[in-house]
């Protein structure tokens, strides 16, 4: 329902604009007859830069409105309640990551560098997900069990 309340007056928008630029060179086809004089204008008349101005504007108008509605249809796709959920994750380098993955009911830890992603253990126990706000206690609890792994792979 939320999809159709935002793309209805999006269409409805797009329409409108696309018979406001099919009247616009109305009036290139409408001279009656043909003249043999050249009527020579200058490229940087008012006329002209309004005309280019305004194309400008309404080009960026568009690109700001597809970026807008990209990143909302980004936004309710990875909010439709998927299995997979990133819990945390902790940086151990310049381009290396340690990430702990919620996939159903296990919890995987999993490393991440430039061109491979590895398994490094699959938790017995899943950590709670606490909240924002306890963002600290988790990087500590994630770097306290990420030792006990290391120490026990040893």
């Amino acid at each position: 329902m939320k999809i159709n309340n935002i793309i209805k007056p999006l269409v409805k928008n797009i329409c409108s604009l696309n018979v406001f630029f099919m009247l616009l060179p109305i009036n290139v086809f409408a001279t009656q007859e043909k003249t043999s004089t050249i009527i020579n204008t200058d490229p940087m008349s008012g006329s002209y830069l309004f005309q280019l101005i305004l194309g400008l504007i309404i080009v960026l108008i568009c690109i700001v409105a597809l970026a807008w509605f990209a990143k909302r249809m980004n936004r309710l796709q990875s909010s439709t309640g998927s299995m997979l959920k990133i819990i945390g994750g902790l940086s151990m380098g310049s381009r290396e990551r340690v990430i702990l993955l919620q996939v159903g009911s296990e919890q995987l830890l999993i490393g991440v560098s430039p061109g491979r992603i590895n398994k490094l253990h699959v938790l017995e126990t899943p950590l709670e997900d606490e909240g924002v706000n306890s963002e600290k206690t988790f990087a500590t609890s994630l770097s306290e069990k990420l030792s006990t792994v290391l120490a026990e792979n040893k």
